[in-house]
């Protein structure tokens, strides 16, 4: 059976890159690091390092076993973080997963607002893209996020608290920028930043009403956050259908924003994981995105 000790000697050594390190890391011995790490690979039945002169270089089976170990070690530094505050007294801290591009413009305010009561609160924001963030709840690794509305999952409860319609980015200078709403069929034949249809269902639809309009842009870069596609965007290589929580972070930075005609529209929620009692902490965090999302200005006509 796999030894507690056994892991955290394995991921010292990783982190480390030496035995002498990962000993020094744990306080204990050379030899013992060594010992450790032999009764890891004999219970696992590969090796984890090829050792080589005295060096040892982490094998492929040896790096995909860390990304596993890693992922769990976060959920246990959690709980050792929430034991150490409690020991010492310390204010109790949430964690936020939040999309790259609502990090940069709406998670500010509401952690203004959410400060305005809570002061002494830690809060730690992990930004993450959306395939991370449903795994994170899903774990219970984080207490709340704010991202866009995903199809219903087993553990997971969301809570919509903004909707918005999609938006044409577009270079300055380009000859659309003349127009004061953008048709689908404006961007037949137009170099388009493009997008991987991973988890919101607005994308699907954005595809299909390009289709129906008869537009067939070059879909010449592909990606998958908003702040990519914005700046693709500002460096002229083409124009992109956004949403429009990036648009006045980039409005001064070569884009220029339009709205587009559609009836496609980004929801945006705020997610947790099922079936706990929700603290005093997340009651009063929920109630400072939903004021600050009633308020919020896009900086562009919506």
């Amino acid at each position: 059976m796999i030894q507690f000790r056994q892991i955290e000697a394995f991921r010292c050594l990783m982190i480390a890159g030496t035995s002498v390190g990962a000993a020094r890391k744990m306080n204990i011995t050379q030899p013992a690091i060594s010992r450790l790490i032999a009764d890891l690979e004999e219970t696992l039945g590969f090796r984890l390092f090829n050792r080589d002169k005295g060096r040892l270089e982490p094998t492929l089976a040896g790096v995909r076993f860390y990304s596993a170990v890693e992922e769990n070690f976060l959920g246990l530094e959690r709980l050792s973080q929430v034991a150490s505050n409690i020991r010492n007294e310390a204010p109790q801290g949430i964690t936020i997963a939040c999309l790259p591009i609502l990090s940069s413009s709406i998670l500010p305010l509401i952690l203004r607002e959410f400060f305005k009561y809570h002061q002494d609160v830690p809060v730690t924001v992990d930004s993450s893209n959306a395939p991370e963030i449903l795994v994170r709840l899903q774990d219970q690794k984080v207490d709340m996020a704010i991202c866009m509305a995903f199809p219903p999952l087993a553990g997971i409860e969301q809570e919509i608290f903004k909707e918005a319609s999609v938006m044409c980015a577009m270079p300055v200078g380009h000859h659309l920028t003349s127009k004061e709403v953008i048709e689908p069929m404006d961007l037949d034949g137009e170099d388009i930043i493009g997008f991987f249809p991973i988890v919101s269902q607005s994308y699907e639809l954005e595809t299909l009403r390009l289709s129906e309009a008869g537009s067939r842009p070059i879909h010449r870069v592909k990606t998958q956050t908003s702040h990519t596609r914005y700046a693709m965007v500002a460096n002229g290589l083409g124009v992109s259908i956004v949403e429009p929580f990036g648009a006045k972070l980039w409005l001064n930075n070569g884009v220029v924003v339009r709205p587009f005609s559609s009836d496609i529209r980004h929801q945006y929620v705020l997610a947790c994981p099922s079936g706990g009692k929700r603290s005093e902490l997340m009651h009063d965090f929920r109630e400072a995105v939903l004021k600050v999302a009633k308020d919020y200005d896009f900086g562009v006509e919506q």
